[in-house]
């Protein structure tokens, strides 16, 4: 018996010593894959003409310092390869490759790198698109023929300069552009463009602000919005003087974004007038601060007035959305606004109670007769809707608070103002 347990246990020993020396080689190979790969990486470095050594790629601070400096330099692609045989994060890598792609209008390509990027970065992705989008505002790119051709001129005229080459003559015969320099579409086309944003100073106040983005740079930036940082798509919008297609954002029944999406809300939210651009009273805010809101008023009329309007979840989503912009006006206390809103909604008696309310804030006698004469007309057109009304059936009664201010009015209501609207008219 004790020699078979002295057998278990010598089995035993040789079979932990077994798994020793297995996980060892395992870590041997591991480190033979890790350094072959780097000597691969080394080999690569200096083939494409890039100083380096193995002290560079040893460690991970070393390996990132190594590919920021290959960033700086503008070799992209080493430096991704670095970041992968070093295993260190490549997401600066592919945003600077982007940026770069962004500056040169290759805009295609540089959506590849973005979104290289993005997939690998774990943080909030609105402030990398963001820079994405500060970088396409920033100005239209270098054009690079005219420059070369800029220096090609130069350095000719340079070469024909045989006295003092630092005279006042010679350094003006340099300079000198005759209106025949070639110069690409592109420039020529940037540069109508500006003259034409600044043409006339009375032109900007009447229609607001104007881009500085072309159609190109503006689709480019709306595209990263789209994707990623839907929240600042709004006020992008509003910032580019876009403010018929921001309003649209709202409305289900917009055509489509140039991305082939509606406007809906991507997911189910409690608020059903909270989309992924943000809140009705978002909207007003920005309306109201770029003076936008007969833009809005042009929106939603046109879709009411629409012929396909008649879908049910069509007009019952409209109706709420008038009547939030009316709380919105109403608590903010614009109430010519709320007038021009409520005639939208079709709701005679309360247009009528805010004309009352323009008639106390008038400033002119002529001001307060027009406020009195639409009160009286709205008025008698509510008595007018209530007579021609047949209650065949009543639902079920709902609270005050509920009610808007037609369901509040009774028709003898409703005539005392009427009457008294028109001998305040009279008064005056």
């Amino acid at each position: 018996r004790s020699r078979d347990a002295d057998d278990v246990s010598v089995d035993a020993g040789s079979s932990s010593t077994g798994v020793q020396h297995q996980d060892e080689l395992s870590d041997l190979l591991a480190q033979a894959d890790m350094w072959l790969g780097r000597a691969e990486l080394l080999q690569s470095l200096l083939g494409s003409g890039i100083i380096a050594s193995l002290d560079d790629i040893a460690g991970k601070e070393s390996s990132t310092s190594l590919r920021d400096r290959l960033v700086s330099d503008e070799r992209y692609s080493m430096a991704v390869y670095t970041s992968k045989k070093c295993k260190i994060d490549a997401f600066p890598v592919w945003v600077a490759w982007g940026h770069a792609l962004v500056r040169m209008e290759h805009y295609a390509q540089a959506r590849v790198k973005f979104k290289q990027a993005l997939q690998q970065f774990k943080g909030d992705a609105p402030p990398v698109v963001l820079d994405i989008i500060n970088t396409i505002e920033g100005g239209p790119p270098v054009d690079v023929s005219s420059v070369r051709s800029m220096y090609e001129h130069v350095a000719k005229s340079a070469a024909t300069i045989f006295d003092d080459s630092l005279s006042a003559d010679s350094y003006l015969n340099v300079l000198y552009m005759p209106s025949t320099f070639p110069r690409s579409e592109r420039s020529r086309q940037s540069r109508d463009s500006l003259d034409s944003q600044f043409s006339s100073a009375n032109s900007y106040l009447e229609d607001g602000p104007r881009s500085n983005l072309d159609s190109v740079r503006y689709a480019e930036c709306i595209h990263y919005l789209q994707e990623y940082a839907r929240p600042q798509m709004l006020a992008f919008m509003f910032r580019h003087g876009h403010y018929a297609e921001a309003c649209s954002l709202f409305f289900p029944s917009s055509e489509p974004t140039a991305e082939g999406e509606t406007s809906l809300s991507s997911v189910p939210r409690s608020d059903p007038l909270t989309t992924d651009y943000g809140t009705i009273d978002d909207l007003c805010d920005l309306c109201l601060g770029y003076g936008a809101m007969s833009v809005l008023e042009d929106t939603i009329l046109a879709i009411t007035q629409s012929p396909t309007y008649h879908d049910t979840t069509v007009i019952q989503y409209m109706n709420t959305v008038l009547t939030r912009i009316c709380n919105y006006c109403e608590m903010h206390r614009h109430y010519n606004y709320l007038y021009n809103f409520l005639v939208l909604k079709g709701d005679h008696v309360a247009s009528g109670l805010c004309c009352i309310q323009l008639f106390m804030n008038s400033m002119s006698q002529e001001e307060s007769l027009k406020h009195l004469g639409h009160a009286k007309t709205h008025f008698e057109e509510a008595l007018s809707v209530r007579d021609r009304t047949i209650e065949a059936t009543k639902l079920v009664s709902r609270t005050a608070r509920n009610k808007s201010a037609s369901e509040k009015l009774t028709r003898e209501m409703i005539m005392k103002f009427s009457t008294r609207v028109s001998y305040q008219r009279w008064m005056l």
